[in-house]
């Protein structure tokens, strides 16, 4: 997450602009400074990302979200997004407080870790109020790389220790790791203790306070002993699944936002689908041949469901895939999430099977039309 995008507090007289609340989930009152619907996908998920950070965090929410969400390129925009800037007191990605939070979807899982976060914990130095919201983060879709899924600190040249009482954003991998190696309850403390303004030394202090350890020895410990990649909590829970069948992964579903599969809008308006598909070991280092709609392109992304100490990390990045391309081949099997955008009304369509080599790539003429490309077709 870059450094205008979340976690900045808005100013204290600032609470929201004029949109209405049109969507009451069962933690999160949302107001969208847009008259397109929210889809049925992205509220489940708004509040399985909440429970899923509470759980892990062991914080009861007892205090509902007001969050007022900016899309410029959705129907009935009624501000730009950079008007997140009027209500941030300093970015324009997104912010929360105890009172309101500002997002657009690109920072909207960001800023709900905080949102959950701040009832309970309050502030603390970025290297573990950012660390702790990044890590937790969904940024999907926007960067190539794992770091932009699975925050793996671990690979950078910048460490905790450069992080600390530097104002900087950093830390995700980190934060996972004090969670996973100690608990919540001793990162809470770093909320307790610290603020946006500690210094070095501070952060050094509460530390070895708290973990018992100089902070380099702690972060030699890190080092030492952190896996590569934490799964991302909730990422692939409550999604449609898409199965195997007949020698292939096919589905093909309504686009109605109302639907559980339908999320959105995207920040560049359109809704998109979402499902899983499970990568089967036989699959493995095969051509798949794809058949989305011919103006899009759909991203898979790995679901790992425990952390992973020695893999290959360019195996754990976004697989992309559309008519005009190479098949993907998947290193790994596992399950994937799989989202397609949408335009307009047209229905969900996705096929992924073994290539027989008569893929939509080899037909650039209408490759609107699915021509048969699996093996025994």
């Amino acid at each position: 997450m870059d450094t205008d995008d979340g976690g900045e507090e808005p100013p204290a007289e600032a609470r929201g602009p004029d949109f209405d609340v049109r969507y009451q989930t069962k933690y999160v009152d949302i107001a969208p400074g847009f008259s397109q619907p929210v889809c049925r996908g992205s509220l489940d998920e708004i509040d399985r990302h909440v429970e899923v950070v509470a759980d892990l965090l062991g914080i009861s929410v007892e205090q509902r979200v007001l969050m007022f969400w900016y899309n410029q390129n959705a129907t009935g925009a009624m501000a730009e997004n950079s008007e997140l800037c009027d209500w941030c007191s300093s970015g324009c990605g997104g912010c929360a407080s105890t009172d309101a939070t500002h997002v657009r979807n690109r920072s909207l899982h960001h800023e709900l870790v905080h949102a959950v976060a701040l009832p309970t914990w309050g502030r603390s130095d970025t290297l573990f109020e950012e660390g702790l919201a990044m890590g937790l983060d969904r940024v999907i879709g926007e960067y190539e790389g794992i770091n932009s899924i699975y925050n793996l600190d671990l690979l950078g040249t910048t460490k905790p220790s450069d992080v600390a009482g530097s104002g900087q954003h950093g830390g995700a991998h980190f934060s996972r790791w004090l969670i996973d190696r100690f608990g919540p309850d001793d990162l809470r403390q770093m909320f307790e203790r610290l603020t946006g303004s500690s210094t070095k030394a501070e952060v050094f202090a509460a530390v070895e306070e708290v973990y018992g350890l100089p902070f380099e020895e702690l972060e030699a410990e890190y080092y030492a002993t952190a896996p590569l990649a934490y799964p991302l909590p909730g990422l692939c829970e409550g999604l449609v699944h898409v199965p195997w069948e007949d020698g292939r992964w096919e589905f093909e579903a309504s686009s109605d936002c109302d639907q559980p599969h339908m999320f959105g809008p995207a920040d560049d308006g359109r809704n998109y689908a979402v499902a899983t598909v499970d990568i089967l070991p036989e699959h493995v280092g095969e051509s798949l041949a794809v058949w989305v709609p011919s103006d899009v392109s759909a991203l898979a992304w790995p679901c790992l469901d425990q952390p992973i100490y020695d893999v290959d990390p360019a195996v754990l990045g976004r697989s992309l895939f559309d008519n005009s391309i190479l098949p993907p081949v998947f290193t790994m099997a596992m399950r994937y999430r799989v989202e397609v955008p949408i335009d307009d009304s047209e229905d969900v369509h996705l096929r992924l099977c073994p290539s027989n080599g008569l893929d939509p790539s080899h037909h650039p003429i209408d490759r609107t039309v699915d021509p048969e490309n699996c093996l025994g077709d």
